[in-house]
This record gives structure tokens, C-alpha cells and sequence, in this order.
């Protein structure tokens, strides 16, 4: 319903609601007090430790309370509430640019951190410790997650037709942090249009193919995307460092491609809003914070509207609430 539908730029709530814990791991440390002024994309929380993340800005606006906000399994975590300037321009901050040429692999790990950036397929696992090779193993192959087989959901289609030249640019960060000799972007047959426009752009010279492998539910986990497209298998209990081989995802790639240039953080994302009792539906580029009940009321919602899913109907979980924030 929504793969051809380009993405469309989401407005600002009139109070961004920020936890401090939006991935696997130990919740940021705020930086910012009550009643202060911050500006787009200005880092507000720091990690707590190697499992952690920073966490930045999603609007200018003034700091409102630090406080208890509500997360998708129900529990209350640490978080900030913002509310945006009605009257900015919301222009993004730029921090320290990562220069690929001369970052180290450590480096590039320390700039994804500090962008924030987590795996934006769902696990949300903190990308820098997923990049980091375990003692005495080596990567030979950085495999690129564009599966999306998940139904309804078609961000990670638009982000591969929309911002190619970012995915060739985080590959190339990838490759370096991993010492990977080659990288393999994994696509569904179902989505022949953008397997087509990516090899047409492909960079001349670089270690950088696409595979198309069947339309099959579950490929788009990372064991069995292994094995489809480069037929190794991950041993039970193991991981895709076992065989060699780094997964990432295709959105998450790209956010890398699109900050670590110009050191900004992650401040907003990429999300498809859809199914039957939506009247809007489609994909936006939403701001980190935006309260689900807002993004709901905006694409429109049907009067009988009984159950909604975040992260998709298969593996998706059904909310408790809609005053959750997106993350």
C-alpha cells in the first residue's frame, strides 16, 4: 500500500517526548536541565558506559522536565520533555565530522555511538557494540539488511530509492570499521525497482553488490539471510561473526552515511504508518519524541480503531497505550 509513496516530512508535536532508554542497554545520561533552550540535533543525554547511546534533540525548543515517560512495554524510564519553538527554523546543529579517510575503526565506532545511532530494524541494539569483532575472529563480508519482510511496513524500500548515495556512504564507513573486504547489500524479489536503481549507482571500483534472494518470510533475520545469500550457516547459538559475516540494516546504514559526514546525531527517522484504520497512510520522516496519539491524529485514524502495532503485525508488539513516544 505505501512502497510507492515517497517520504514525507512529519511536523513537530507540540511537546517531543524523549526517553533516555530507546535501546538494548543502560539508559543515556541527561545533560540538560529543566527550563533551558536547545537547539536541533544538540546532544542532551551522553552514554552511560560502553551499552549505551547518546540521545539528541529533535527540536529547538525549551526543556520543560526531566521526569518518568512511558516506553512500549509498559514501564515508566527516565526521560525529557521537550517543547519545540513554534516560531524556528529548526535547523540541525553539526558536530565534529568523521573523516573516513583518516578515522580509525575505533574512531568510527566512538562517532556512531555518539550519533546515537542504534539498529533501526527493530532490535534497536546499540550499533557500535555490533561493530565491534570479537577477539580472534575477522570479517570477510559486511551483509546489507534490505529484506523488509515484515507486511505493511516500507520504510527501509524508500530509504533504498531515496537516499542511495547515504547507503553507499555508510557501507564505506562499515567496511573500514569491520576490515570487511566486501559488502553485500540483500534484497527481496519483491522489490525489483530498487534492486534495479541501486546496481545502476553502484560506485565504480568498490567491493559493493546486490543480491536478490526469494520473497520468503522470515528472511529478513539475520541467520537466514546468511544462508540465502552467501549459504553459511550461523552455528545455534552463535552469531554471523561465527561465519565471518556482519549484518547490518539498511536504514541503520544509511543513517551512518548521513551524520557521521557532518558529526550530527540521530534526531529523527523513517517510519511507515499504515493499515485499515488509517486514513493517511504512508512514510514519514518523524521526529524521535513525536507521541504516538499525535502521529496517529495527524495521519488519521478511523472511530474504531481497536489495536496498534509497533514494528509490524508479525513481529511487531501490540501497544498498551498511545501515549508512548516514537523512537
Amino acid at each position: 500500500e505505501t512502497s510507492d509513496l515517497p517520504t514525507k516530512q512529519f511536523p513537530f508535536a507540540p511537546v517531543m517526548v524523549i526517553p533516555l532508554l530507546q535501546h538494548m542497554g543502560k539508559a543515556a545520561l541527561p545533560l540538560v536541565r529543566e527550563g533551558q533552550e536547545v537547539v536541533r540535533g544538540q546532544c542532551i543525554a551522553e552514554p552511560d558506559g560502553y551499552m549505551s547511546v547518546a540521545m539528541h534533540a529533535p527540536a529547538s525548543g525549551v526543556v520543560q522536565r526531566l521526569g518518568l515517560v512511558p516506553s512500549i512495554n509498559g514501564k515508566m524510564v527516565p526521560g525529557i520533555y521537550l517543547k519545540p519553538f513554534p516560531g524556528s527554523t529548526q535547523e540541525v546543529v553539526q558536530g565534529t565530522p568523521c573523516d573516513l579517510a583518516k578515522a580509525s575503526p575505533e574512531e568510527i565506532l566512538q562517532a556512531i555511538q555518539a550519533a546515537g545511532i542504534v539498529g533501526l530494524g527493530g532490535a534497536a541494539f546499540p550499533t557500535h557494540v555490533k561493530l565491534k569483532i570479537p577477539e580472534g575472529k575477522h570479517i570477510d563480508t559486511l551483509v546489507i539488511n534490505g529484506v523488509e519482510c515484515e507486511p505493511y511496513l516500507t520504510t527501509d524500500h524508500r530509504v533504498m530509492l531515496e537516499q542511495q548515495q547515504d547507503i553507499f556512504s555508510g557501507v564505506r564507513y562499515l567496511l573500514k570499521a569491520t576490515g570487511a573486504a566486501r559488502a553485500v547489500i540483500g534484497i527481496e524479489g519483491n522489490k525489483l525497482d530498487v534492486a534495479e536503481s541501486l546496481r545502476r549507482k553502484l560506485p565504480r571500483g568498490e567491493p559493493v553488490s546486490v543480491e536478490v534472494v526469494p520473497v520468503k518470510y522470515p528472511q529478513g533475520a539475520e541467520k537466514m539471510l546468511i544462508a540465502s545469500l552467501l549459504q553459511r550457516e550461523v552455528p545455534p547459538g552463535g552469531l554471523p561473526s561465527d561465519v565471518n559475516v556482519v549484518v547490518v540494516n539498511v536504514a541503520t546504514t544509511a543513517e551512518i552515511g548521513r551524520l557521521l559526514p557532518t558529526g550530527r546525531g540521530i534526531e529523527e527517522r523513517v517510519i511507515t504508518i499504515g493499515g485499515p484504520a488509517i486514513k493517511k497512510r504512508g512514510n514519514y520522516r518523524i521526529p524521535i519524541g513525536t507521541p504516538l496519539r499525535f502521529a496517529l491524529e495527524y495521519a488519521g485514524m478511523d472511530d474504531n480503531l481497536s489495536r496498534v502495532f509497533l514494528g509490524g503485525p508479525m513481529m511487531g508488539q501490540a501497544l498498551p497505550s498511545l501515549d508512548i513516544p516514537l523512537t
